[in-house]
């Protein structure tokens, strides 16, 4: 299992109910000025050095900017001390972490619950232990909520190219401070997890999958044998659950519009429209992905700009190198019998391309969004591939299964583009690219539990092994720099790759096509 459970909250909220009365007397106190003053003093200290001696974290260095803007705003007075039920309030939220997927301990929580008795004795003129523990308090606090909304590690880090925010989009230390305010701490998860109804469901499965391993049957030896079984499946779908959360965390805010996603593991396609109506259906494809012992499809977004029909196949160089060249040197009328033809451009250079016709390996329609991987959706002539459970065949791109539907989804705001013509276009042997109007955000997302449509939570297999890689990964427990995880606007980490540019070509003269084939 990823998370050890949290301390039971029962016993702990009894403890502190007892306890609050001796806070009140103690922490009072705390209002004198000098020693108001002389507490202030040690928390600048503690922020200024960035480190804190209570957590298992000692350096707070990339939560330091939060935590010094959430004590300026009460003058680098104490956040806590001064209030048992905030207090409470905050150890309830931490003891909690497991709600969102995370480890309470993480946020050094129990630490923190089993040093609260000694702080509780302690003497006003104790300075530097209080401002330790309300500073450890906050300092951990500030912890779980960057990890619920920006995650625990950088995407990037393990390929996984989603685009990073432009901005930070929260302030933690207002959120926080308005939720001392209104009395609202434990609250806090809630107000800045992911706004993604896949997130709330989610969370919602996963306090569900951790209930029923405790009310199994016991009592026979049958009831046992299922008793483990339902155990073991039960842990490994709440790790899937997890790494589901995390994985949705590193998105930045979704497009209003029109978006597509491809879900790699489950070998689907979701072609989703934010301004239909919600009992609208939504376009759902079947999708081969590429295989994964050597051509793994890609995590990627990107912008889709352009819709090819009739496109030339251009054949990359690895396969023309590893596949065509070996096919070639045994069989001297390959290219032509493939209906593929050497191009030489203006530059000197020479590539190989597919004409466009039935045996294109593109099929009759291409859907082209600029990325770094230099991947795209298209159709394709082998359409069985689509009837098999495990779908990863190709060489990286995405095939889809009904091309025709994706094409009438991606031209509907385009004027003059129905389905009629759409249709016409596709059984004309000329190629034609259509330039949208307005770019279609694509994602190409890993996760191995999804919602799916009617509400229905589905686990896949970890076809690619990136479960494994993200649990490794999770296992260094340490904070992430902002800058690990928002990027420079305009500024991609990657360079988008462009399709290659016929301008090039050194003839004029257009090749000719072969008829299509039914």
């Amino acid at each position: 299992m990823l998370l050890r459970p949290a301390l039971p909250h029962y016993f702990f909220l009894v403890y502190l109910l007892f306890q609050n009365v001796a806070y009140a007397e103690n922490f009072s106190s705390l209002s004198s000025p000098a020693l108001t003053t002389t507490v202030s003093q040690e928390i600048t200290t503690i922020l200024n050095t960035k480190q804190n001696a209570l957590l298992a974290r000692a350096n707070f260095e990339y939560r330091a900017e939060d935590v010094d803007a959430l004590y300026k705003t009460t003058n680098y007075m104490p956040l806590w001390l001064g209030n048992s039920q905030n207090i409470a309030d905050v150890l309830t939220l931490l003891s909690s972490a497991a709600t969102q997927g995370l480890n309470p301990e993480d946020y050094s929580t129990t630490a923190l619950q089993q040093k609260l008795p000694a702080v509780q004795l302690l003497k006003p003129e104790s300075s530097a232990d209080l401002a330790l523990y309300d500073t450890a308090l906050t300092v951990s606090l500030m912890r779980f909520l960057h990890d619920v909304h920006y995650g625990r590690i950088n995407p990037h880090s393990i390929a996984f190219n989603v685009k990073l925010r432009t901005k930070k989009d929260v302030d933690f230390s207002q959120v926080i401070k308005t939720a001392i305010n209104e009395g609202k701490i434990t609250q806090l998860a809630q107000t800045i997890e992911p706004n993604l109804q896949q997130y709330r469901q989610l969370r919602s499965a996963l306090a569900t999958y951790r209930e029923p391993a405790a009310s199994l049957p016991s009592s026979e030896k049958s009831h046992k044998k299922n008793k483990v079984k339902k155990v073991v499946n039960s842990t490994e779908r709440i790790t899937k659950i997890e790494l589901a959360m995390e994985r949705l965390r590193w998105l930045p805010e979704t497009t209003s519009g029109q978006s597509i996603i491809v879900n790699i593991p489950a070998f689907q396609l979701w072609a989703i429209d934010a301004t239909e109506q919600t009992n609208t259906p939504i376009l759902n494809l079947n999708v081969v992905v590429g295989k994964a012992l050597k051509n793994q499809t890609p995590i990627i977004m990107a912008d889709m700009n352009s819709v090819e029909f009739m496109p030339y196949w251009n054949v990359p160089p690895s396969i023309l190198k590893k596949e065509i060249m070996p096919k070639l040197a045994r069989n001297p009328g390959y290219l032509s019998g493939q209906n593929m033809e050497v191009v030489s451009l203006k530059n000197g250079g020479m590539r190989v391309r597919q004409r466009p016709g039935g045996k294109n390996a593109l099929g009759r329609i291409k859907f082209i969004f600029p990325n770094s991987e230099g991947v795209y959706l298209h159709d394709t002539p082998s359409k069985a591939l689509f009837s098999r459970p495990r779908r990863d065949f190709s060489h990286g791109c995405v095939r889809v299964q009904n091309p025709s539907a994706l094409a009438q989804f991606v031209l509907k705001n385009q004027e003059g583009w129905t389905q009629d013509r759409i249709n016409t276009t596709l059984q004309n042997s000329t190629h034609h690219q259509v330039s949208l109007k307005t770019t279609i955000p694509v994602l190409f997302f890993y996760t191995t539990a999804f919602y799916e449509q009617n509400d229905k939570l589905t686990f896949y297999s970890d076809i690619y092994g990136h479960d494994a890689t993200l649990l490794a990964a999770l296992t260094k427990v340490s904070d992430v720099p902002d800058n690990a995880l928002i990027g420079v606007p305009n500024e991609p980490s990657h360079t988008p790759t462009l399709e290659p540019d016929d301008s090039l070509l050194s003839s004029t003269q257009p090749p000719a096509h072969e008829p299509l084939t039914p």
